[in-house]
């Protein structure tokens, strides 16, 4: 990636309409997902063994420095099952993966989302194996966009941020649905097990109940 090209994705992700990464909590739970929902999404990780990180129809991985920040060798992959918009030239823009992919069944998923969320974006399942951490590092501001994910697995794994209070681990438990603010600088560092979710984006004004997020 280009120097110039670095530098226009770093300033497309912080400054937006959104909230900014102080004004809200650095975590905060906001539901569980059925049992149908994770066995879903486990099946999709289950049946399909590819990586989409750095492929043609991911174009937004291609413009960041995955391997620094999720360490790929062959033990961390996504599968993207929102794509981008084909007419849609724009490839940091997370707004634009909005097509769910037919080749993945979200029967029970996307109803599940519609409960919490009135649009959700890049929706991708992560695995990662055992021993393994993804390095520090910061996503978009959240008044650009906001994170969430769905815990997948029983796992040893954690989430760490470091915010201007100090460091902060989350342990998430299976079905957990989570707001997660990566505008703070975060890794996760997996144990033994396999460690696997579900990340996606959504607009601050996208959360049904968003002052949930809101810090005191």
């Amino acid at each position: 990636m280009t120097e110039c090209l670095i530098q226009k994705t770093k300033r497309k992700r912080v400054g937006g309409t959104g909230p900014r990464r102080n004004k809200l909590l650095t975590m905060c739970k906001l539901g569980d997902a059925p049992t149908r929902v994770v066995d879903e999404l486990n099946y999709i990780l289950d049946t399909h063994s590819g990586n989409d990180i750095g492929g043609d129809n991911y174009g937004i991985s291609q413009n960041c420095n995955y391997e620094d920040v999720f360490n790929v060798q062959d033990k961390y992959r996504q599968i993207l099952l929102q794509k981008k918009q084909e007419s849609a030239e724009d490839d940091v823009n997370e707004y634009l993966y909005t097509k769910w992919d037919p080749s993945y069944s979200t029967r029970y998923t996307t109803p599940f989302l519609n409960t919490l969320f009135k649009n959700v974006y890049r929706f991708r399942m992560s695995e990662m194996k055992g021993d393994h951490e993804l390095n520090w590092h910061i996503d978009a501001d959240t008044s650009v966009i906001c994170r969430a994910q769905i815990c997948l697995s029983d796992s040893d794994s954690v989430l760490e941020f470091r915010d201007k209070q100090g460091t902060h681990k989350l342990v998430m438990q299976k079905g957990d649905v989570w707001f997660i603010n990566t505008g703070w600088n975060h890794r996760v560092v997996n144990g033994d097990n396999i460690r696997r979710s579900a990340i996606f984006g959504f607009h601050y004004d996208d959360l049904k109940n968003s002052g949930v997020l809101d810090a005191i």
